[in-house]
């Protein structure tokens, strides 16, 4: 039998390799084998964790096979006893969400007892038709990973880096940012309100990762990039302490740079030359038993202090020039995260487990004013409460009903807070775009109002085994309310800007305003963004799967899967109701030699994304969103408000534009008839070998497409509403009071419009008057691996040639950071398409990673962790489009494919003539790339101890 010590044979098998799919629920564990007898007798197998008691037996079945189901991550003392004789045993460790194989040989009834001290462990799983990896406390103690769950998602293959513009999140396999799925101890902390980011809880108390990269089994959903799944530390029959400290001053920070408009001429939009961050934390835990065996406890306090110093953009516009500078501080007891979990052995067989954690953040924020070019701070203009984090508690149940019976339970409650409260109310938002604008502003703008998520979850998880097949089946449901409120600081929010001669204000039925005269006009716009309330969405998932080993080295898994999305409005009333199909979840693995020595595995499935809440609060919340455009006399000197303001057209409502309106629709008015909720499709095949007893290699190619494109179409056939529709397709919706027959609107019907569908105006719109192409999304990857473990030495190498193209990014879009999920400009209306199809911004063609550690004495381990990576996709965007055709033109949208250039030379600083401005198209990721880029982090650590 091949020996390896527990510790190098826990990192090798968890360390940038293929996940098992046979796991039997998100964070529990399975052992399985087969035991083969030359004796008569009954067999049975007792696997017991040493550290807290816990012990399970199972019969061993007349075809000589066993399997212990729903254990937690750890190491374990197998026991094979034929009556009370002991004839073998094994010492071995489960990783999270993952099968351990242990086949034993037994020998005849009437022999000396043998011991089995190891088994052989083969480098290949036989039993994993998925792909990401698994990473435990051993490996995150010998490398330098960032203390945070993207950092840890980032080594495994295809997971790249998304837009610092969302935060620290990743994008997984071409996939958008806000498209994966989170979850600690079965809990699912994912950002209901936008699907970016996850809640977390301290590096410190993690036990585990799992990252799935592809090929999810059944169980798993509402997700069509990656995820990320983890487990926290528990208390075992042994008391621990632990104490931690973590220091980040600003002094080690690289110096600041910033960026100027127009070519390197205009204003600075993007400065961080004054950006400072002081960051320290440290974490006190404890861990033990409560009863001996029976129940334990883990508990950690985790202080933690924060200031920053940032410029900011005040205006909403993205256009909008930097002109403010704030400090962030936090600490004390509006900065203290706490967590625990209990576990509870009631008898043998039945487990309950309880977790909480709270990372509840209040923040203080100062706004001065700022001049970019001089780097001068201001004058004080308010302060920013800033509420972020919640609370979080799940109880768990885990079953062993009979030997190959068992089920699980969850219950779980996430609430979140978003609020940011302004202490001044008075005083408006200003924002002056205008060369040389210097208007006041008098606080610190924005809006308020509450802001707030409540998640509370169900899950049921059967698993039953019976004979070559492993068949589990589940529910999952989820309630997702949301209350939120926006409420302008002072009721307006201005911006000043200057229109060039000849230019146009874009409007709902084609264009507002122009500029007739022969020199440029200073204007201002009045933006109310005001409404909102409390709505909520529904989900709910049903899954059956069977994994059956047709024969000892063919593996099929067989699985569906069906989810349920609903929402309703502030009103209470539906908005969206999507009943997907059935999706198809299919793989096998295949041990090609018959040796254990390689495997052929493959995987196709259909993966659906629910609606995020932020949708039901941009389209059914009430909220009002209208801009309206005046000329100006003079600007309050105190408050920055303009004075003397006449409508450019005359009267309010011909110089205003209107994003969406204060009634609240319905589904009929807001849901195509045809329409699909948003989904991936997705093939993977791969070859995994072993090259020798150090080293496995593998290769694997993936495909993904989006097969159905749901965003929302705000264009002249929706109005007033925005349609969510598979664009490219013939639709159908109600209407409200608003009908266009392409050339007018039909203003007999205006007085219909009350918040509710009109009787018989069902309308089919084809995909040639809707002039909206048809949503295109792929992504390609194959992908290199090569695992090397030794004793002392461990080293994942990965290369990934990867490209990923289409004319929409997915959920968000990160080329103008817009976080609407599911909402964004794409598709709104038809010439913000034009050009659209090409290389999206996650597109990195060339990703090498190289990580690992080294043992250099018994005592000294030294880690690495590097990658190096092509550059992103570079896009130009212009201001303006070449049509005012309502039919393809709309009330908004300034990032168009088509750009204003001039037809002749400038020198110096010459200005463009208004008759020499032409427009140029410019597709999607013709811009050039950015650069390549290389990270590498490096970390010693010594071992030692002391005795007083």
């Amino acid at each position: 039998m091949l020996r390896k010590s527990l510790i190098a044979l826990a990192i090798g098998t968890s360390l940038g390799v293929t996940a098992p799919v046979m796991a039997a629920g998100g964070s529990t564990s399975s052992i399985y084998g087969t035991v083969e007898s030359q004796g008569g007798g009954e067999l049975t197998v007792t696997a017991k964790n040493p550290e807290t008691g816990f012990s399970r037996t199972v019969s061993v079945n007349d075809d000589g096979t066993y399997r212990l189901a729903k254990l937690d991550t750890g190491t374990y003392e197998i026991v094979i006893k034929r009556g009370d004789s002991v004839v073998a045993e094994d010492t071995l460790r489960v990783s999270l969400g993952s099968n351990r194989q242990a086949d034993f040989n037994v020998a005849a009834m009437n022999a000396e007892r043998i011991e089995v001290t190891g088994a052989r462990i083969s480098a290949i799983d036989l039993s994993s038709t998925d792909s990401g990896l698994i990473l435990g406390e051993a490996e995150i103690d010998r490398m330098p990973i960032a203390r945070n769950i993207t950092a840890v998602a980032l080594l495994a293959p295809g997971v790249v880096q998304g837009d610092s513009g969302f935060g620290n999140v990743a994008s997984f396999g071409g996939a958008s940012v806000a498209e994966n799925a989170c979850y600690i101890n079965g809990l699912e902390v994912t950002d209901t309100r936008q699907g970016l980011g996850c809640g977390a809880v301290p590096f410190e108390m993690y036990k585990e990762f799992q990252v799935k990269t592809g090929g999810f089994s059944a169980e798993y959903g509402r997700a069509t990039g990656g995820l990320i799944n983890a487990v926290t530390k528990s208390g075992t029959n042994e008391w621990r302490f632990d104490v931690t400290a973590n220091w980040e001053p600003s002094a080690l920070q690289e110096e600041g740079t910033f960026d100027r408009g127009r070519g390197g001429t205009g204003k600075i939009f993007r400065d961080n030359r004054l950006d400072e961050k002081d960051e320290w934390d440290y974490s006190i835990s404890a861990a033990g038993p409560i009863i001996e065996d029976k129940l334990f406890f883990y508990a950690l306090v985790n202080p933690r202090s924060l200031s920053r110093d940032f410029s900011y953009v005040s205006g909403s516009d993205e256009y909008t020039a930097t002109d403010q500078f704030r400090t962030r501080e936090s600490d004390g007891t509006d900065n203290l995260f706490w967590g625990a979990k209990v576990d509870w052995d009631i008898i043998e067989g039945h487990r309950l487990s309880y977790f909480a954690y709270s990372d509840q953040n209040d923040a203080t924020e100062d706004v001065f004013e700022y001049d970019p070019e001089t780097q001068t701070i201001g004058d004080y203009s308010g302060s920013f409460l800033r509420k972020r984090g919640g609370e979080a508690q799940s109880l768990t149940y885990t079953g062993y009903l009979t030997d190959n019976l068992s089920v699980s339970a969850m219950w779980g409650e996430i609430e979140t807070q978003y609020e940011t409260a302004p202490t001044n109310l008075d005083c408006p938002t200003i924002a002056d775009e205008r060369d040389g604008g210097d208007a006041p502003q008098c606080g610190p703008g924005g809006s308020f109002g509450d802001n707030f998520d409540e998640n509370t979850q169900y899950r049921l998880d059967i698993e039953y085994y019976w004979g070559n097949h492993l068949i589990s089946a589940g529910i999952d449901k989820q309630d997702r309310a949301t209350t939120r409120i926006t409420k302008p600081v002072g009721g307006h929010s201005y911006r000043y800007f200057t229109l060039e001669s000849g230019s146009t204000i874009q409007g709902d039925n084609g264009e507002l305003y122009t500029n007739t005269s022969n020199s440029a006009q200073d204007l201002v716009s009045d933006r109310i963004f005001d409404g909102g309330g409390s709505f909520e969405s529904n989900l709910t998932a049903y899954y059956l799967e069977d994994k059956w080993q047709v024969t000892n080295n063919l593996m099929l898994s067989i699985g569906i899967r069906k989810d349920m999305f609903e929402g309703d409005g502030t009103t209470g009333k539906q908005l969206f109701d999507f009943d997907t199909d059935i999706a198809p979840r299919l793989g096998f693995t295949w041990d090609v030699l018959g040796n254990g020595e390689s495997k052929l595995y493959g995987n196709y499935g259909r993966y659906y994304l629910p609606i995020a809440n932020n949708t039901i609060y941009r389209a059914a919340s009430g909220v009002s969103d209208t801009t309206t455009y005046f000329t100006f006399d003079d600007i309050d000197s105190v408050s920055g408000a303009p004075i003397g303001i006449d409508p450019v057209n005359g009267t309010v409502e011909n110089s205003q534009t209107t994003s969406s309106v204060s009634a609240v629709p319905t589904k009929e008015t807001f849901q195509a008839q045809e329409a699909d909720p948003f989904a991936r499709d997705e093939f993977i095949l791969g070859y995994q070998f072993t090259v020798n007893d150090s080293l496995t290699a593998e290769v694997t190619g993936t495909y993904r497409e989006v097969t159905s494109a749901l965003d929302d179409y705000c264009g002249i056939y929706a109005y007033p509403y925005c349609v969510m529709l598979n664009p490219g397709e013939d639709m159908s919706w109600f209407k409200d009071g608003y009908y266009w027959d392409g050339e007018a609107l039909d203003e007999s019907k205006l007085d219909m419009f009350d918040g509710e569908a009109d009787e018989g105006s069902l309308t089919t719109h084809s995909a040639e008057t809707l002039q909206l192409p048809e949503g295109k999304n792929e992504y390609t990857s194959v992908q290199l691996k090569l695992n090397y473990v030794e004793e002392n030495y461990r080293l994942n190498f990965q290369y990934t040639w990867a490209r990923s193209v289409g004319n929409f990014e997915g959920a968000v879009k990160s080329d103008i950071d817009q976080a609407d999920a599911g909402i964004t400009q794409d598709f709104d209306f038809p010439a913000l398409m034009d050009g659209a199809d090409g290389y999206q911004p996650n597109d990195r063609r060339h990703t090498f990673k190289l990580y690992g550690s080294y043992n250099v004495s018994d005592n000294l381990v030294v880690g690495f962790n590097s990658s190096l990576q092509s550059g992103r996709p570079l896009t130009a965007f212009g201001q303006s489009y070449p049509s005012t055709d309502p039919n393809v033109y709309g009330s908004y949208g300034d990032t168009y494919y088509i750009r204003t250039g001039c037809s002749v030379e400038l020198t110096g600083d010459d200005v463009c003539a208004q008759s020499d401005k032409e427009f140029r198209y410019s597709p999607r990721g013709t811009a050039g790339r950015t650069p390549w880029t290389f990270n590498l982090d490096v970390s010693a650590a010594y071992n030692f101890s002391y005795e007083g």
